[in-house]
């Protein structure tokens, strides 16, 4: 076989694969869903170690009826640091009609340490510290950034890892702040 014929063969088997992650995944998002959405959020308390809030704890129980944004990071991220323009945009964008949490993943390093990446990445929301990776294993984060959304009946219904899409997460925040209380 020619080495013409080896790019012709892999430039169809490409071509093929394309079509079927298109027809499995669909024209619109490139993603598929997590197995994690549609089911009941993992329940949490956790400290607000840097931005507003400092030295109070969330309990994401007590914010039923709210939707809420987590967005899992670490200090070591490029993704991560890249992320926050977009998720500070939205954050802007929605106000108090979200509740937007960081959720640091280094429960090793100081307060301060998360406090001192917290405002270098430029984050305008809180962040909470996952102490002992509870959280981070009970919403299965294999990698980060990973942004979660959570309606107000406290079910997840968007789950994306990497930077991510302004319009995209946009559009799924508009969808659950216009269903019903």
């Amino acid at each position: 076989m020619s080495a013409r014929s080896v790019w012709i063969a892999l430039g169809v088997a490409l071509l093929i694969a394309g079509a079927v992650g298109l027809a499995i995944y669909g024209g619109g998002s490139s993603r598929p869903p997590s197995p994690l959405e549609g089911i009941e959020a993992p329940s949490f308390v956790m400290p607000v170690v840097a931005g507003e809030g400092a030295g109070e704890r969330v309990d994401l129980t007590a914010l039923r009826g709210e939707v809420v944004a987590l967005d899992f990071w670490a200090s070591w991220c490029g993704p991560c640091r890249r992320s926050i323009p977009v998720l500070n945009r939205l954050h802007e964008r929605y106000g108090s009609r979200i509740h937007l949490y960081g959720v640091s993943i280094e429960a090793h390093l100081s307060a301060a340490r998360i406090q001192a990446a917290h405002r270098s990445f430029g984050a305008g929301f809180p962040s909470l510290l996952d102490e002992g990776l509870r959280a981070q294993g009970a919403y299965n984060v294999q990698s980060i950034p990973t942004l979660v959304l959570i309606d107000r009946r406290g079910t997840i219904r968007h789950l994306s890892t990497g930077v991510p899409d302004e319009d995209e997460i946009a559009e799924v925040l508009d969808e659950l702040l216009a269903e019903p209380r």
